[in-house]
């Protein structure tokens, strides 16, 4: 089968559409999410065949949008993303319109990695923001902090992108920055996060957060064009959202709170890697991209598992969880561990391209990355200890882990410890990339 001639790109962009259209005239929530299931999974098997074809096929392309080196290794990385939350959301919460939202939000991250036209890449952005809007609005929940900073996100990413192409590059770049630091939560424009993780529900906040868009709009808007200096300025901004979040996620009492902020560490660290703009940086960049976006949704099925059990919980005081659901207790353990890049799983190989990265910039940012991922570590195994430690509860409901749940845990176990022996050739291509991406030409004996 000649796998060129298929229409790869057209079917990946257009099953989720697809989907959404069929599950509104869906009205039991069980049948909405075995459709949506189904769609995901087909997909994930679509996106799957193209990052594995991509080298025979050399690109897939239209007119404004492309499959490359960039954008294939993340098209199954989002859909499993999104999988992995509708399997994570339990069956009091799954309603139509969650699915709808979740099969829009899957096309929206798969837009954004294929996008090649600016400016459709930042209408899709900023439609993006419509989704946990959508949901704020229909429950109810407090939602002018996050209207607030979406509107400055695209106003200032529009006029950004207007300015570099009118012949004012330097604050064009400059308001992009600002924009794109204000999607990532970079500090201090960070006080939608924890906001949004708190009013909306899990799901939608997760979609929102985890896919990483800002990372695909630096690398499109931003490299290899935007001034070093401010692109350092922006480096060091993420080194301190990343101190920041790591050292508020320890002292939260909220398993919400703890999580979000938990987001705004890890996440910083992928924006920084871009912002060095430097080729070992950029390569850590790409791996962790992949690395943070699934280890954070694995963590985030445990504590979703746990709170449809037990309500949401407090991290002050201890709660002994783990003999009522010992296999969630594990895989919120190792799921965590893997966010810090603990050896053995998906998480270690990035860090450790991140610390050998940071060092052509000096011995300083690299202390500053230990004490980032420490501080993470700290906060992950404080969260451990509260929840599934310390005085049984006396409880005689069984809550054993569900048939769903087991197949989440299963994929989670397979990202975690499978992911973590990446094939050299995989690192060599996110070299390459970064490479290409930056300008850089490579010498005759690289790779």
């Amino acid at each position: 089968m000649n796998v060129a001639a298929l229409p790869l790109l057209e079917l990946a962009l257009l099953l989720p559409w697809v989907g959404a259209a069929t599950v509104a005239f869906v009205r039991n929530p069980p049948a909405a999410a075995r459709f949506s299931l189904a769609f995901l999974i087909l997909l994930l098997t679509a996106a799957g065949a193209i990052a594995l074809s991509l080298g025979a096929t050399g690109g897939i392309r239209n007119r404004t949008f492309a499959i490359d080196e960039v954008s294939a290794p993340m098209l199954p990385v989002l859909v499993l993303l999104h999988l992995l939350t509708l399997l994570g959301t339990s069956k009091a919460r799954v309603t139509p319109a969650l699915c709808i939202r979740i099969l829009l939000s899957v096309f929206v991250g798969l837009a954004v990695v294929t996008c090649q036209d600016p400016w459709l890449l930042i209408a899709i952005l900023a439609l993006a923001t419509l989704l946990p809007f959508w949901e704020l609005r229909s429950l109810g929940k407090p939602f002018r902090v996050f209207a607030l900073y979406m509107s400055a996100f695209v106003v200032f990413l529009g006029i950004g992108q207007f300015l570099v192409g009118t012949g004012n590059p330097a604050l064009g770049f400059g308001l992009i920055i600002l924009a794109l630091g204000i999607r990532g939560g970079i500090v201090p424009l960070h006080g939608w996060v924890p906001r949004l993780f708190q009013n909306a529900t899990y799901g939608s906040a997760m979609l929102f957060v985890l896919p990483l868009m800002e990372v695909a709009g630096a690398i499109r808007l931003l490299l290899p064009g935007a001034p070093a200096a401010s692109l350092n300025a922006a480096s060091i901004a993420c080194l301190v959202t990343a101190i920041y979040g790591g050292g508020m996620a320890i002292v939260q009492n909220d398993v919400r709170r703890f999580y979000a902020n938990l987001c705004l560490s890890q996440t910083s660290l992928v924006l920084y890697g871009v912002m060095t703009h430097t080729v070992n940086g950029l390569t850590a960049a790409l791996c962790l991209w992949v690395s943070a976006s699934l280890s954070l949704a694995a963590l985030a099925f445990s504590i979703r598992a746990i709170e449809a059990r037990f309500g949401r919980l407090s991290l002050d005081r201890h709660h002994g969880h783990y003999e009522q659901v010992p296999g969630l207790a594990v895989s919120f353990l190792f799921t965590g561990l893997a966010c810090v890049g603990f050896p053995g799983t998906v998480g270690f190989l990035p860090m450790e391209l991140l610390f050998a990265g940071s060092i052509d910039h000096g011995l300083w940012v690299s202390f500053t990355l230990a004490i980032a991922a420490m501080l993470n570590g700290i906060a992950i195994l404080r969260a451990y200890f509260a929840l599934f430690t310390g005085r049984r509860p006396s409880m005689s409901v069984s809550l054993p882990i569900t048939r769903i749940e087991r197949v989440g845990v299963v994929i989670i176990a397979l990202i975690v410890f499978a992911g973590a022996w990446l094939p050299p050739s995989i690192v060599a291509s996110r070299h390459r990339v970064a490479e290409s991406l930056l300008g850089v030409t490579p010498s005759p004996g690289d790779h």
